[in-house]
């Protein structure tokens, strides 16, 4: 834990009573967080006052529930199916569907995630607008230059280290920022 601060004049002090069983979590948060109890308390009674505390719960629950949402796992599947098959047989609404899913990766995924989904979203927009529906196949899972092609291991990384998705939708951020490049 940090050294504690030294009380001046201009701190002054709250005492109450609280249960044994939160004493304890508190305690273990903030040794989690290495800071002292007290620090913890001071830091979260703020963000609650200022209002920061329910911002960042609400962003935490959002992301979450992208992650795991019925959308987001077909999305997910649909692109690995084109790994293997990538003959453009999709429906209209299926297409505009993912397209919409793909929109808002921007703001429920790390940057690095978001540029492979881009990916996938160029390509369906490529074929929406241009293309058609009835054409030969999707780019995005076997196109031959690697900055255009979707990057399924990076996808992998993030999807199946339980680490790095339950930091992500804690904090917003990869714990070790160069998993994902």
């Amino acid at each position: 834990m940090t050294n504690k601060k030294s009380i001046t004049d201009e701190d002054a002090t709250l005492n109450f009573r609280i249960p044994k069983v939160l004493k304890a979590t508190i305690i273990a948060k903030a040794e989690k967080e290495n800071i002292t109890s007290s620090k913890y308390l001071r830091d979260l009674l703020e963000a609650v006052h200022n209002g920061s505390y329910c911002h960042l719960e609400k962003l935490k629950s959002e992301r979450e529930e992208f992650l795991f949402s019925m959308e987001f796992l077909q999305l997910i599947v649909w692109i690995y199916k084109k790994r293997e098959n990538n003959k453009r047989e999709v429906e209209k609404n299926d297409l505009e569907r993912y397209v919409k899913t793909l929109k808002r990766t921007e703001k429920y995924l790390p940057e690095s995630l978001v540029r492979e989904f881009d990916k996938v979203l160029n390509n369906l927009l490529l074929v929406r607008v241009v293309k058609g529906y009835d054409g030969d196949h999707f780019d995005f899972p076997k196109y031959h230059s690697n900055d255009k092609k979707f990057n399924y291991e990076k996808v992998e990384k993030f999807l199946l280290n339980e680490n790095v998705m339950e930091v992500f939708i804690d904090n917003g951020e990869s714990p070790i920022p160069n998993i994902l490049l």
